[in-house]
């Protein structure tokens, strides 16, 4: 919203509070002005967009992701046997099912014993020897 914009709809609240009707001739043209200051300003927002939308994708289309009103929805989804799976519980359990088939499971039992640099009586880190063999 432009400046202009934002200053007419405050102008606009306070006519209401002053006349406390929103059928006043005063309110309704100070509606009006802002309303359509409102529209102006939103239009030339909408054409920078478009006229800027070969340097600056990502704002066209965070606009228009805002802008629309469908939502995304999963489901309905195809399990191993290639049945259809459509309620909540089931496809989270499918989810899950292909998540963790995608990640690696570590072996804790064969996680090496790390050397402990610190020693009690000194009052700080020794010098830090790393070397190939050592890693």
């Amino acid at each position: 919203m432009s400046y202009k914009a934002a200053k007419l709809v405050r102008k606009k609240h306070r006519v209401f509070k002053k006349y406390k009707d929103k059928d006043h001739p005063g309110c309704k043209r100070a509606s009006r002005v802002a309303s359509c200051e409102v529209k102006k300003a939103k239009y030339n927002f909408e054409r920078t967009l478009a006229e800027n939308i070969k340097k600056d994708t990502k704002s066209f289309y965070a606009y228009v992701k805002g802008r629309a009103k469908a939502g995304r929805s999963f489901g309905p989804l195809v399990n191993d046997q290639n049945v259809m799976v459509d309620s909540a519980k089931e496809m989270s359990q499918e989810f899950n099912k292909f998540f963790s088939s995608v990640f690696t499971k570590e072996r804790t039992g064969e996680v090496p014993e790390a050397n402990w640099v610190y020693k009690e009586d000194d009052n700080g880190l020794n010098d830090i020897d790393i070397t190939e063999e050592k890693i």
